[in-house]
């Protein structure tokens, strides 16, 4: 009888401790799931917070008139349209052995061909062009591509051009727009170059802007304009940053 008393003691003593380790368990798993949730939380408030930091502009440009710059039929926030002097990447250009370009000299939609690779030395971008505000176009339904074929543009062509890029290795790596407002606002040049194939169009950049996703709208103009867009911040993608600049030169 001592015997079996003895073992339904020694039972229910293995039943406290182990369910006191259980508990105990349970607790630094639920106190290291609270410590992950405030890291996660923390992390994405950090990545928010610095956004702000990726928008930038040219001191020397302007605002250009509101009739030149088309909302798209949805609600949502436009790229801001800023402009640069009249001739003022002149010399630029023709010290880099290219024809010196104003808005007035940009063609008609549709009179040249697509571009087929972007480059912007100074970010260290150069890819090939996949996903463009045309194509986006192309793939709506009519209500939504109503009076945006200004968005189908190409390089040299009155109209706004539109490239998406990632932001991470991939082949469309557009990673070093996150450091152009940098670039801008110490006073140096951006110049963008978009090959058609035929020709080489150059654009220099005038400003920079971040978006909610859930905001952006493309937006046309009546100017010959580029804006390059990559999703930010790194790791949470929920703004979109954009590079915008205008015709400057062609060779």
């Amino acid at each position: 009888m001592e015997i079996g008393l003895d073992y339904m003691q020694m039972r229910a003593q293995a039943q406290y401790h182990g369910l006191r380790w259980a508990g105990i368990a349970l607790l630094a798993f639920g106190a290291l799931l609270v410590v992950a949730a405030l890291a996660y939380y923390g992390n994405l408030y950090w990545l928010r917070s610095n956004v702000d930091d990726y928008v930038g502009r040219r001191q020397d440009t302007t605002l250009v008139a509101a009739g030149q710059a088309l909302q798209a039929p949805r609600d949502g926030d436009i790229v801001s349209q800023l402009a640069l002097q009249p001739d003022a990447y002149a010399d630029t250009m023709a010290g880099l052995g290219f024809t010196p370009l104003s808005q007035s000299d940009a063609q008609p939609l549709g009179t040249l061909p697509p571009a087929q690779r972007v480059m912007v030395p100074e970010l260290g971008i150069s890819v090939k062009t996949s996903l463009t505000g045309g194509a986006i176009v192309a793939h709506s339904n009519a209500a939504d591509s109503d009076g945006l074929d200004i968005l189908r543009a190409n390089p040299g062509e009155r109209g706004a051009m539109w490239f998406f890029g990632e932001a991470g290795q991939r082949a469309n790596n557009f990673e070093g727009l996150t450091t152009a407002a940098d670039v801008l606002a110490g006073g140096e040049d951006i110049l963008i170059y978009v090959d058609n194939g035929s020709g080489i169009y150059v654009y220099a950049a005038t400003h920079t802007d971040v978006f909610r996703a859930s905001d952006l709208r493309l937006s046309g103009s009546e100017r010959a304009t580029i804006h390059l867009a990559v999703p930010v911040p790194s790791g949470l993608y929920d703004h979109f940053l954009i590079l915008s600049g205008e015709l400057v030169g062609m060779k």
